[in-house]
């Protein structure tokens, strides 16, 4: 059987993940396919969604490499510069020209800058690990910064560079902070608590434009006339797919490539887009989880393999900030009983929606051990007690249950929510072979999202590397069951 040829433009975490579901479906079907990979950073693929911990120095830049493709041919500081559709042809940046059956658009978005710099230095963003490194150099201590955007990605970073004593200012247009999550009150409490740790937030306002001297930046003037000392300003007031390529192929554009529901481009069917470049009948997401959703579905298609069983992980956000926690989970449904418990002066706010007896949403600021007890109840439709507000007031008063050990941590327990991985499963891949985090995340997958369950997956490692599996078969080592370990 002919290879089906298949060229992937772009190699960011949507790209990476549809050439794995791609080779692991094909795997299942038997079908030949040939993949080349065309990745315009001079890097291998990475895990973008964790360089603000890496800036707020509770992860490392070498630890956010993806996983390696076998059998791909992967060529990084290669970009495609033109597809030729009448031929079925990419070209690259290196004179190359790669054939294909399918093309598949993973150009992802870039950030979208709100002023014109007018040739000043200091104006930056954060999308790629160049960004990070620069960002990580500029960050001396006592030194103004602006942060443009008070959404998650804005106070993410705005959170890392104070913990390196950077002078932060947050302006964001909005009249208050992650408007499109948080309520008002809930934002209230974000804000106090961003200002407790020492960074400024500007509300409703914007910058009008930027002064410097010598060729860099030196301060902002903002809408109402006030002016913010700076030398570096950080773009993340939101992001602009990259769909040049498309639009020179004579694909159908708007925001993004549009695409039907099978995400295959609706101008040549040869052409698929996925993840932030692409434009789906219901409209561009902006976020991770619908791009995996799209790569699995494209994948499952190629390979002639069975549609993949739907997985959402994009109901529950949580905000990797330090200093302050954010979890939302559901919809928050005014027309639902809704129950709230505020205390700004200890930085912690809780809204919680219920409806026919079960979470339907929930809202956690200041509160990440309530917000773990809440998830697991949305996500396993537990019923809730008469009076809602005892979970709640129960685990504010201390009484909740202490975060499981990795030995007593029930087997089927979700680690890993990004990609629904299970203590189970990293327990099997240990015994299987997988003795780190990187050999897990290869296995399951685990780590490869948001990575806030790195620390879980080292726990479980640890704790397997400490008990001999020649001893106990593997329900035994999932449910900690007749071991010593503790």
């Amino acid at each position: 059987m002919t290879p089906h040829r298949v060229v992937v433009v772009g190699h960011g975490m949507v790209a990476h993940r549809f050439v794995d579901d791609l080779t692991r479906a094909t795997r299942r079907t038997g079908r030949p396919v040939e993949v080349t990979v065309l990745g315009g950073e001079p890097h291998t693929a990475y895990n973008r969604l964790m360089l603000s911990e890496v800036i707020a120095g509770r992860a490392r830049l070498a630890g956010l490499t993806l996983p390696e493709h076998e059998d791909v041919d992967v060529r990084t500081g290669v970009s495609a510069v033109a597809v030729d559709r009448s031929r079925q042809v990419v070209h690259d940046s290196d004179g190359a020209q790669h054939s294909y059956d399918t093309v598949v658009l993973a150009t992802g978005a870039g950030p979208r800058m709100p002023l014109d710099a007018r040739g000043l230095h200091g104006v930056k963003a954060l999308r790629t690990i160049d960004d990070c490194r620069e960002l990580i150099a500029a960050a001396s201590p006592g030194r103004p910064m602006i942060v443009l955007g008070g959404g998650l990605l804005g106070i993410e970073l705005a959170c890392g560079l104070r913990t390196r004593d950077v002078e932060v200012t947050i302006v964001h247009r909005a009249d208050h902070l992650m408007e499109a999550q948080l309520d008002p009150t809930s934002a209230d409490v974000v804000r106090n608590q961003l200002e407790r740790n020492g960074i400024r937030v500007r509300l409703g306002v914007e910058v009008d434009r930027l002064e410097g001297e010598s060729g860099r930046v030196t301060s902002a003037v903002l809408s109402d006339g006030n002016s913010v000392a700076a030398d570096i300003v950080v773009a993340c007031a939101g992001v602009t797919p990259r769909i040049e390529l498309a639009r020179a192929a004579g694909l159908q554009t708007r925001r993004g490539v549009v695409v039907g529901n099978d995400c295959r481009s609706i101008t040549d069917a040869s052409v698929a887009a996925i993840g932030d470049c692409a434009e789906p009948p219901e409209g561009c997401a902006g976020l991770l989880a619908p791009g995996w959703r799209q790569a699995a579905m494209l994948a499952a298609e190629i390979a002639g393999d069975l549609p993949p069983a739907e997985h959402r992980t994009d109901d529950v956000i949580q905000l990797k900030a330090a200093g302050l926690s954010v979890v939302l989970l559901g919809r928050v449904d005014p027309a639902h009983r809704v129950v709230r418990l505020s205390d700004d002066s200890i930085g912690r706010c809780l809204t919680l929606a219920v409806d026919d007896g079960v979470v339907t949403g929930a809202v956690c600021v200041g509160a990440a051990d309530i917000a773990a007890d809440l998830v697991s109840t949305y996500e396993r439709g537990l019923p809730v007690p008469l009076d809602p507000a005892q979970l709640l007031v129960r685990a504010v008063a201390g009484t909740s249950a202490p975060a499981p050990s990795p030995r007593s941590m029930p087997a089927s327990a979700t680690v890993c929510r990004c990609n629904g991985v299970t203590k189970q499963a990293i327990v099997e891949a240990h015994v299987d072979g997988a003795h780190s985090v990187e050999q897990i995340a290869a296995r399951t997958r685990a780590t490869t999202g948001c990575g806030g369950c790195r620390d879980a997956v080292q726990g479980i490692c640890q704790w397997m590397a400490e008990v001999d599996p020649s001893l106990h078969d593997r329900n035994m080592h999932a449910t900690g069951s007749e071991t010593s370990v503790s």
